[in-house]
């Protein structure tokens, strides 16, 4: 009896040990059918990036601000670089670094051309509360940028100037690029055009008539009835400095009427140097009368509207 006593208990774990296998497998059966039917299979949580990248836009035109944002896994503060690749010389070079600290921002202008840009966390040992810890490098993945040139929409001709306007076009080009916020001397300077060097001739020999200087837009040129140059030579965004200078040679009269501009308290210095907004290009009317003694020198600087921001300066 005992014997069967004990072939009765071996048979009850077999078949409790059979069933609990058998109710596994049906769990494992449905568990596999709903996941075929989403089209998705359960894993494991990634582990989070140690250092990602992101750029907006990734798409934009010459002249427009692209954002990088960095983020690290770690809320330590990391060096962190941003790096664009440099095709010719086929290496990487840092353009920008920054302390981050969780996440970080950078902002840049790049130029025309397609560019791919990654970060890159050096290897840092970081102490906290006693204890030390170092932080592996760390790179992220790779993010590419277009940027495209702006399409001209003013036709354009280049002006034929004079010995004397040739002079004062030199010098105002080295002022702007001596003096001139980045965003404007990484513009595309497009030199004398036709229409405008026009325009500026006859506000020129208007302000010899006249007898004293006086910009486009002031309060004798409007009483004049004269029309302003973003009229005379539509689509462009004009800002304009005039001046007269009398006993002094050429050369001496466009140094002195360039320094006046650029220490004018007027704001004849901002509008010699396109401080009030940003373009993709810059051209210029130029003009040099000499009528009774006097020089009358009028500059026109010029960008096209549809290409052209506020800078956020004026």
């Amino acid at each position: 009896m005992r014997h069967f006593r004990h072939i009765g208990a071996a048979a009850a774990v077999a078949v409790t040990v059979t069933a609990l296998a058998g109710g596994a497998l049906v769990v494992a059966q449905e568990r596999t059918a709903v996941e075929r039917q989403s089209g998705t299979t359960l894993q494991p949580a990634a582990k989070k990036p140690a250092l990602r990248l992101g750029a907006t836009p990734r798409s934009l035109e010459r002249g427009q601000v692209v954002t990088f944002r960095l983020k690290t896994s770690t809320k330590h503060p990391r060096p962190v670089h941003l790096q664009r690749y440099d095709s010719t010389r086929k290496a990487w070079r840092t353009i920008a670094k920054r302390t981050v600290r969780g996440s970080a921002s950078i902002r840049l202008k790049p130029g025309t051309g397609t560019f791919t840009y990654r970060a890159i966390a050096p290897r840092v040992r970081h102490r906290s509360g006693g204890s030390a810890h170092t932080h592996r490098l760390a790179r992220s993945g790779q993010v590419k940028v277009a940027v495209r040139a702006v399409q001209r929409t003013v036709p354009s001709r280049p002006a034929t100037l004079t010995a004397e306007e040739k002079t004062l076009l030199a010098a105002v080009r080295e002022a702007r690029g001596t003096y001139a916020r980045p965003a404007v001397t990484a513009a595309t300077d497009r030199g004398a055009e036709a229409c405008l060097t026009t325009y500026a001739r006859r506000h020129a020999a208007w302000m010899a008539s006249l007898g004293r200087a006086a910009d486009p837009g002031s309060a004798e040129h409007r009483a004049a009835g004269r029309s302003l140059p973003a009229k005379d030579c539509p689509g462009r965004t004009v800002s304009a400095v005039t001046r007269a200078v009398g006993g002094a040679s050429a050369a001496d009269a466009i140094r002195t009427t360039v320094d006046a501009w650029l220490s004018s308290p007027y704001g004849e210095t901002g509008r010699l140097l396109s401080a009030c907004h940003d373009a993709s290009g810059f051209e210029y009317g130029i003009a040099s009368t000499t009528a009774g003694g006097t020089r009358w020198l009028t500059v026109l600087v010029s960008s096209d509207t549809a290409a052209t921001k506020s800078s956020g300066v004026c």
